[in-house]
Formats: structure tokens, C-alpha cells, sequence
């Protein structure tokens, strides 16, 4: 992650990219893109999350201690995927039956919220479903929930005062579906 000024310039860098041992021949830019996803800051620009729609990766980001907590799952292993070309004219080509993983992040006072997918391209084209399965965690990465929502969702946001989950349905007709968040989780 880099942290830049008011005018671009860059102040700090944090964190590199893990190598992962199995796969030597994947470069910076290649291991961007198997991590590549959502990146959200909380509302007191405090934590950063780095959501992962390939690899089943969360990364979040202390900005006060400057500390990374990695939460790798439900997934374990990476997703198949295949490098076309070669040295600067690469890519990762992932398999079409690959399920995404993380869809969205959204913030509360004491969690992060997390949406997360788990179907594949195909599957979204016949369907229409996205996500419907909200990770809560703490913010050193802990899952305290898993959340089942009744219907499909691409993106969400938390009032924890009104104990609310707002999410963009993704049904033929788009909109706005309210969740409640359980009662044990707002006592925090």
C-alpha cells in the first residue's frame, strides 16, 4: 500500500506482496492480480481492508500501528488459474468454474462487515446472485458471524445505530434491501 499527499507525491510505503512458494513464477504484477479486489477505508481513516475477489484474502491495515492482519478463507487454496505471454506482456487467465471470493467490505463501530460470494461467473449470468453470505469480523480479523441473506446483493453498507445491513439487490428489478444485524452484535 502506498500513502500519498495532498498532492500525489508519495509520503510511505506499507507492506509487500507475499510470494507464494509453490508459484515462483508469479512476478509483482502477477500477484497483484491474483490479489486484486475491493479497498476500503473506515470511516476514521483508521483501517484499511483489502478484499480479494479471485483468492479468498482479506487484508487489513492498522494505520496507527502500521500492522497488516491477513485472514485467508473460507477458501484456502488459490484459484486455478493459467499465465498467458510472457515477462511484461503477461496475465493471469483464471478458470471460468473459479467461484469469486470477497464482493465488498463495509465498516461499523466495532466489525467489519464483509460480503462474500462464492459463485462462479456462470453461475451469476443464470441466476442473478451474487452474494448472499456476510462475514462479521473484529478488526484484528476474528469472525464473530456469518450472516445468510435471503436474497442476492453487489455491494452493502452498516448502520449499527438503526442495526441495519443496506444492500443493491441484484435481482432483474435493482434496489435497496434491508437486513437486520442480530441484537448480540449491536451490544458491543
Amino acid at each position: 500500500m502506498i500513502e500519498l499527499d495532498s498532492e500525489g507525491k508519495r509520503k510511505a510505503g506499507y507492506g509487500k506482496w507475499e510470494k507464494i512458494p509453490s508459484r515462483s513464477d508469479l512476478d509483482n504484477y502477477l500477484l497483484g492480480t491474483l490479489n486484486k479486489g475491493w479497498f476500503r477505508a473506515s470511516p476514521d481513516k483508521k483501517l484499511f481492508v483489502k478484499a480479494s475477489i479471485f483468492r479468498d484474502r482479506l487484508e487489513i491495515f492498522d494505520y496507527q500501528t502500521k500492522e497488516f492482519v491477513v485472514v485467508d478463507g473460507p477458501r484456502l487454496e488459490l484459484p486455478k488459474f493459467e499465465i498467458s505471454g510472457s515477462g511484461a506482456n503477461s496475465a493471469l487467465i483464471f478458470n471460468p468454474e473459479e467461484a469469486y471470493g470477497h464482493r465488498d467490505i463495509a465498516f461499523g463501530k466495532s466489525y467489519i462487515y464483509d460480503l462474500y460470494g462464492g459463485y462462479n461467473e456462470m453461475h451469476i449470468q443464470q441466476t442473478n446472485v451474487i452474494a448472499k453470505t456476510v462475514y462479521v469480523l473484529t478488526t484484528k480479523g476474528d469472525m464473530v458471524a456469518k450472516l445468510d441473506l435471503d436474497r442476492s446483493v453487489r455491494s452493502i453498507t452498516v448502520d449499527e445505530s438503526l442495526g441495519k445491513i443496506h444492500g443493491i439487490t441484484t435481482d432483474e428489478d435493482p434496489g435497496i434491501a434491508v437486513f437486520d444485524i442480530p441484537k448480540e452484535l449491536l451490544k458491543n
